[in-house]
């Protein structure tokens, strides 16, 4: 009897240290994606090309810079008509400055951006690691395939699935889904250049699940990371000057 009680609780100790083996694993491949994908202390230039259902094209090139993991700004170099339209996100809260009106208004995170695909989260910040708990849920012979659930109803994406290379850990897709797991959209990364020794996607296409000739192409052109950004540009007060 006394034997196999000490089988079975050895076998719980081995189904709870796998469990955990399992879980480190996960957070490991998240945090190296999302690192990747990382927005943090860098500026960016890129242009983004907006495709409509109504077969209106949408050109626009940009700048986006950040500070940290929760400070974020984009401002808009062209088109003409556009030019000089900002974006900062502080936080939670995002503001977006017209220069038609010389005023800055609040907007939802989940609002289009630039009436794209992406929203404004996407484009200023998403976080993987701090928004989303994860798990395996598939094992190709080259790639994983994560599932993340949010941990906050106000999140712009309540579930996500992204595929993941086994060697380098790019990301390859991605799918948002709502809470009761209808896609929303998908994003497909392409083109993995090397930015000063940084290698990562500098093509990613947006598509909508909902309009299959609606998508959004973001490019990037120049990267640079581990900068230390002007604090004044994070400052609302600043927008517009």
């Amino acid at each position: 009897m006394l034997k196999k009680i000490v089988v079975i609780c050895l076998f719980m100790v081995f189904i709870s240290s796998y469990s955990f083996a399992v879980d480190k694993d996960v957070s490991k491949i998240v945090k190296e994606v999302e690192k990747i994908l990382s927005l943090e202390n860098i500026k960016v230039e890129q242009n983004m090309t907006v495709y409509r259902k109504d077969g209106t094209v949408r050109p626009y090139k940009m700048h986006v810079l950040t500070s940290g993991k929760n400070k974020s700004f984009a401002v808009i170099l062209a088109p003409p008509r556009e030019k000089g339209r900002q974006t900062l996100k502080l936080g939670d809260t995002v503001w977006s400055y017209l220069p038609s009106i010389k005023k800055s208004i609040r907007v939802s995170g989940r609002g289009s951006f630039m009436g794209g695909d992406f929203e404004n989260n996407d484009v200023l910040r998403l976080n993987l690691v701090g928004d989303y708990t994860s798990k395996i849920i598939e094992e190709l012979p080259d790639q994983y395939v994560l599932g993340l659930k949010g941990t906050d109803l106000s999140l712009s994406y309540a579930k996500i699935k992204i595929w993941v290379r086994k060697d380098n850990f790019q990301p390859l897709k991605q799918e948002y889904y709502t809470l009761s797991d209808k896609l929303i959209k998908s994003t497909f990364y392409k083109d993995i250049k090397d930015f000063n020794g940084f290698k990562r996607p500098s093509k990613l296409v947006m598509q909508s699940a909902l309009n299959p000739k609606q998508k959004t192409v973001l490019e990037i052109i120049k990267f640079k990371g581990n900068l230390k950004n002007p604090s004044r540009i994070f400052r609302r007060s600043n927008l517009g000057k």
